[in-house]
Formats: structure tokens, sequence, C-alpha cells
């Protein structure tokens, strides 16, 4: 019998067989009787590590020659997964990596699921066997197939370039308390006037202040979604100090605020916890965005949140179609971005039908209102183990479902993201929260309060590409040189076009001035503003004449040491009060902002 007739024969000896594969042989030697245990030739096949079956021909049987080549598809996924994850346990979560483990897990376990057939009939188990190392090699090649197109696609949307007479506008405030005010937090207020102060108003009102004008961003009677970072616990999620603040600044609207504001994230793979996780960024790790969401309801705000991830295998129609469900609408396959576009649609605790695309939905009217709906984006500036920096476009991943193979996640790279945003529109305010971020190259999304670095930073603007790359430059990258990362940063280096950061970054930005909408990744083209709270003595993030008594009493004079108390005064740093500083206090001086 040729060896691999012999393997295949012992495919399906009964277990009995190979449990009497031991013979037992009695001799007489000198008179003395001996009994001694043997093993045949048999046992040896049982044995699938001393069976013959090296050298198969290329004719033997599937069932043969199969579980080899599972095995090895199994031991190729395992590769790919660890040379993905690399130090980072965390990349496992993502689509690929997943997709390597199923194959690996599935390979390995090739021996339980033929162990589970060998109690059945001969024929049935061999061809179950057959079809079970079959699916199993399937899906470590698609695996592996899945790895390589992953690196290997190339880019075949637009490159286009910005309008050359547009400016960008973006607004850094630092030095931010750390303490909350109660449920004020003083770095948001500085950065809503250090906007107002360049003409960016927040407040949507008749009633002019140096927050609040005719052609503001948030109306009275505004519903505002609010998207933050909630896919990490610890210092992976926004902060919630600064949501609280946000929110509190919201309902505090000149005008009074009717209107509704949703708080809003889609975690894709991993669960928001309703929102409640007991570890967040706050200076009290224990306050959740549901705790925040919360504490405003009970005062009689119409606050909630709505968890995206809930829906993110619920492919929907539009409510003008006549689809009332919750869910995801989402394109045909778009090659340009090797995806499929996507965005949601979903009804608020308040009963509001929103749609991300056309607005508020009017079920009676059958109408969108479009302009009543705002969108503030809330991220965390952070290093990203696959695309290098992940920022505001970023962010919009977790308004996109990865699921509804829309392949969301791999797109990134071939700016889908921007291609969403261009359907949608871009954010009416993104706030990127830099208090603590993540300044250890290639470590994040996840962040955990060890890795944290802390800058009390917050980076704003309408542009979110120039938000970003203006960030990832003046923010991230001082901290990763401070922190002892020097160049190169995994692709992660703004100025560097060919880098991770900037190629998704980039292509975004294409989609978008495809779509009509002006951004810019030219720096020369951004005007930043930048404020340290300097003027601002009382805290209570305006400058007015409350501010201006304190700038008195700490008015020393050059060279003398002012009074206790007086950090804000002092607007060169050099360690006194006098006509210098005079200068400096009437350049912020904003007036009351009504906070």
């Amino acid at each position: 019998m040729p060896p691999w007739a012999r393997r295949a024969f012992l495919l399906d000896l009964p277990p009995r067989f190979c449990h009497h594969a031991v013979v037992t042989r009695v001799g007489v030697t000198g008179g003395t009787t001996m009994r001694s245990d043997a093993r045949s030739a048999d046992a040896d096949r049982c044995n699938p590590l001393t069976a013959p079956d090296r050298n198969l021909p290329r004719h033997a049987p599937l069932a043969v020659r199969l579980p080899g080549g599972v095995l090895i598809g199994g031991v190729l996924a395992l590769i790919w997964l660890l040379l993905r994850s690399g130090t980072r346990p965390s990349r496992v979560a993502y689509p690929c990596q997943q997709a390597a483990l199923s194959a690996a897990t599935l390979a390995f376990g090739a021996p339980l699921l033929c162990g589970v057939f060998s109690t059945v009939g001969r024929r049935r188990r061999r061809r179950a066997c057959t079809v079970g190392a079959l699916m199993l090699l399937c899906s470590a090649a698609a695996a592996g197939l899945w790895g390589f197109l992953d690196r290997q696609a190339p880019y075949s949307g637009p490159v286009l370039t910005h309008s050359a007479d547009y400016r960008a506008q973006v607004f850094r405030v630092s030095d931010c308390p750390q303490d909350p005010q109660g449920d004020r937090f003083v770095g948001l207020d500085r950065l809503l006037v250090l906007m107002g102060r360049q003409g960016l108003k927040f407040y949507r009102s008749d009633t002019a202040s140096p927050v609040a004008g005719p052609d503001g961003i948030i109306a009275a009677d505004d519903v505002v979604v609010i998207k933050i970072n909630y896919q990490w616990p610890q210092r992976g999620g926004t902060n919630t100090d600064l949501l609280r603040g946000l929110i509190l600044r919201l309902l505090g609207h000149p005008d009074r605020f009717t209107g509704e504001v949703v708080v809003c994230e889609n975690a894709q793979f991993n669960s928001t916890e309703n929102f409640d996780r007991s570890e967040n960024n706050a200076q009290v790790y224990a306050q959740s965005p549901h705790d925040v969401v919360e504490r405003f309801r009970q005062q009689g705000g119409n606050v909630s949140h709505y968890d995206w991830t809930l829906i993110r295998n619920t492919a929907a129609a539009e409510y003008s179609e006549g689809d009332d469900r919750d869910g995801y609408i989402v394109y045909a396959y778009d090659p340009e971005v090797q995806g499929r576009v996507s965005y949601p649609k979903f009804r608020t605790q308040a009963g509001t039908h929103v749609s991300l695309k056309h607005g508020i939905w009017d079920p009676d009217r059958r109408t969108y209102n479009r302009e009543r709906l705002k969108f503030i984006n809330v991220p965390v500036l952070k290093s990203h183990s696959i695309y290098a920096i992940t920022a505001c476009i970023k962010d919009y991943m977790g308004v996109v479902s990865g699921a509804l193979n829309t392949n969301s996640h791999n797109g990134i790279r071939y700016g889908i993201l921007g291609a969403m945003l261009g359907e949608i529109r871009p954010a009416d305010l993104n706030v990127l929260d830099c208090i603590w971020i993540n300044a250890i190259p290639g470590a994040g999304p996840r962040t955990s309060y060890s890795q944290a670095t802390r800058r009390d930073v917050l980076v704003a603007g309408r542009d979110p590409v120039a938000v970003d790359i203006w960030a990832a430059k003046h923010v991230l990258v001082p901290a990763f040189i401070e922190k002892g990362y020097p160049p190169p940063w995994q692709g992660a280096d703004p100025d560097d076009p060919s880098s991770v950061f900037r190629t998704y970054l980039d292509r975004s930005m294409s989609r978008l001035l495809q779509a009509g909408y002006d951004v810019t990744n030219d720096f020369e083209q951004i005007d930043a503003f930048s404020w340290n709270g300097a003027g601002d003595t009382d805290d209570d993030g305006d400058v007015d004449l409350a501010d201006y008594a304190d700038f008195a009493r700490c008015h020393a004079g050059p060279g003398a040491e002012p009074p206790q108390g007086c950090e804000a005064a002092a607007f060169d740093e050099d360690n006194d009060v006098d006509l210098a500083d005079h200068a400096g206090f009437e350049q912020v001086f904003s007036g009351s902002a009504g906070f």
C-alpha cells in the first residue's frame, strides 16, 4: 500500500483499532518466562507524527493533502498578524488583523473540527473534513490577500490644490486651567473669546457681544450634534471636562436655547458601554460622557447621547424614501477611495429625526431643514499606529460605518473620509482637544493615563485640514521631541507630503476641494491666532473691566516684583507688570462675553 493510501486508511481507523495497536508477546529465555509489550507497525500508523506521509504523490486524495496546506495558511496568517500588530496589542482590533486572527484560529482549530466528525461514519467524516479544511484554507488565503491588497492598491483619485486666495483661520489657546470651575471649562471660554475677536462668533444672535453676532455659528433653535472620541478609555477619549463646558455654553445661548444637544460616537468594533466607562479623560476619572449628559438633563436641558455603534450593521434608506429606521446610508462602491461612503440617520431621545446629510426631518411636512443641524467635532490629538496622527479628519472614522462592506478603515488612506465630508459637509466647528495628547510615535490611538502627555491646549477652526496639519506641526511634533523621540516619526511628519499622515490628509483634502469646500494644507495660507489667557485675571474667559481692576492692582512698574496672583497680567513674561504689559492688555481686551 503506498504511503498516501496508508495515510488515508489511517484517517478512517476507529479509535478501538488504535487502542489495540499494542500487542503482548510471551517468550521463554533460559527457562524463564518473559512478558513484553511492543508497538505494532499499525500503532505507528496511528500516530500522525510518525505516519509515513511526507512524500504524497500529486494524485493523493484531497482529504490527505489539505491539512498541511491549512496549517501553512494558518502560520502565514499568524505571521501577518504579528507583523501588522507589532508591539501594540490594541492593533489586533483592526479589520485586517481580525481577519488574520480568525484565519489562524480556524486553521489551528482544524484538528478539533476533524475530531468532532470522528464520531460519524467514515465517508461522511472524510467529506466533512475535506470541506472544513477547504474553508479554513480559503480563510487563510483571504487574510493574506486582504493584507496584500491593503498595501498594493494604487491611488486613482483626484489630486487638487487649494485656491490661491483662500485663507484658513486656526485658533489656539494654551495654559488652560486644569480644574473646571463648576460646569465651566475656562480654556474653552477663552477659545470662544479668541475666535470672536477675529470675527468668528460662536452664537448666532442679533445681540452683538464678543462671542455673538448675526453671522455666528449656533442659533438658539439648532439641533447640535457633538461628535466625541470614545472608542478608547482613559486618555483615548475626549476630555469630559471640556465636553461639559461646551454643553454649558450651548445651553447658555443669549437668545435662550430652545434646540437640542446630542453627543454621538461610533466605536466600531469596541463598545461605548453606554458612554459610561469608569476610566475617562477628566480631572475626576469617573466622570463619563453619560454623567455629563445626565447632569444637564436633570437640570432641564434637552441633552442626550446616541450610540451610532449600535446601528453600524444596519443599512437604511433616507426618511424621504419612506424608511423611518435608524441606520446607515451606504453609497455604491467607489474605486477611487477603495470603499463605500456611509453616514448615519437616527432618531434622538427627544424624537428628532436627524439625517447627517440632509438635516432635520419633519415627518408631517415631509421636508428636511439642513440649516438647523449643526455639527461640532471634538476629537483628541494623538499618534496612531496605522495612520501616524489622528485628529479632526481621522475622527470621522467614528461617523462612518466600518461594517456593511464599506472598507472604511482601509479607505482612509485613499480619502474616503474626505469623500464622506464632501457629501454631508464639514463640521461647523472643530475643537481639537490637546489637553492630554499621545506624544509617543505609533503608540495611539489607545492612550493610557501613563502614556498621555499634558499640554493644556485647545486648537480650533472651521477648516479640518488646516487644524490637523497646524496642530500636528505646532503641538504634537514638539511634544514628540520633548519626550525624546527625534525624527523620523513613523509617517507622522507634517512637512513630508509622502508621509502616512500627509497621504491620507491630502487625499481627503482633494475630495473636499472636489466637492466645493475650501480647505488647505499650506502653512502659508493659515492665519493662526494664539492666546495664553493673559489678561483674564479672574479666569472667566474674557478680558473686561473687572480684569482691568486686577491689572491695575498688579501694575508695579519696571523691575518690581508684582503682587501674588498676577501671573495673568505679565504679558511679556519679564516677571514684572509695567507699561509694556499695559499695551498687551489693550490688545486682548474684549469686554464682557456674558459668561
